[in-house]
């Protein structure tokens, strides 16, 4: 996979909108919550990202295995999220993130 195609597969060269749909915590899988289950994350062509949260930023994939979120409205200032990518189609986008020695797979679906 090419990071034109992990990036065509992110957001069509339009806007797709990503709905969580399994989480996991250091290897097992956790019962989404209420608000977990409606978590949406919405990647744009032109390098942007939002989510339900109401977190925004912008992204880079600098690999066909990465991609680099910077949330840029946070108060305290901008911060750097490097998700691996574990599996990514047009429907569906498995990523991993490790923050202070805790992985969480996000598995997201249409």
């Amino acid at each position: 996979m090419t990071v034109d195609s992990v990036k065509s597969n992110l957001n069509n060269g339009l806007t797709k909108t990503w709905i969580l749909g399994k989480l996991y915590v250091n290897g097992a899988q956790t019962t989404l919550t209420a608000g977990q289950a409606r978590y949406t994350k919405t990647y744009m062509a032109d390098d942007t990202w939002l989510d339900s949260d109401g977190y925004a930023g912008t992204y880079t994939v600098p690999s066909p295995t990465q991609i680099i979120e910077i949330t840029t409205n946070l108060p305290a200032g901008n911060k750097n999220d490097t998700y691996t990518i574990k599996s990514i189609s047009v429907t569906s986008l498995e990523v991993e993130l490790t923050v202070s020695s805790t992985t969480y797979r996000l598995v997201f679906g249409l």
